[in-house]
């Protein structure tokens, strides 16, 4: 394979031009203010966006285990660990043994998980509607959602190919 792309991942590293360490800088901004907002919305009514993430994982893909989790939601084995404790503590989550290996502890959703987290969908929608979506055209939004499932790809094949560390 040849091409520009192929040219630049295997030249040295180069800088970023002016117009795009500001692509970059807006980048980081807009999203730093759009999760601090969004952040605020669920303080303010009792729900938890690190919650959100964990029950959205165990919901798409049912009978995970912690470490599992843990990588579905970029967080450390640990710190799910603490947090799969406290929702099944609540009745959101249950754990048991997997029937291939006694020894692995599964999670699931429960009905009430279910509920828990229909309501931090229905708010997270409703914020991001107000700050994303309706702040775009919907072709804007379209190729935001383009441009992250490339910049993921990226990271995802940069993980596979490359020993840790080496940028």
């Amino acid at each position: 394979m040849s091409g520009k792309k192929e040219d630049r991942a295997s030249g040295p590293p180069r800088s970023l031009t002016a117009a795009e360490a500001e692509s970059w800088l807006n980048l980081v901004d807009g999203g730093w203010a759009l999760f601090a907002r969004v952040n605020d919305e669920f303080v303010k009514r009792g729900l938890s966006l690190s919650d959100l993430r964990i029950l959205e994982a165990i919901e798409l893909s049912p009978k995970l285990g912690v470490s599992e989790v843990a990588d579905a939601v970029h967080m450390r084995v640990s710190t799910v660990s603490r947090m799969i404790a406290r929702l099944s503590e609540v009745g959101d989550v249950e754990r048991f043994e997997s029937k291939t290996d006694g020894r692995h502890r599964l999670v699931q959703l429960t009905d009430r998980g279910r509920q828990t987290l229909a309501a931090h969908v229905h708010l997270r929608d409703r914020v991001i509607r107000k700050f994303v979506v309706d702040a775009m055209s919907p072709e804007e939004f379209a190729a935001l959602g383009t441009a992250f499932r490339k910049i993921r790809a990226a990271v995802d094949a940069t993980d596979e190919e490359s020993a840790p560390g080496a940028i």
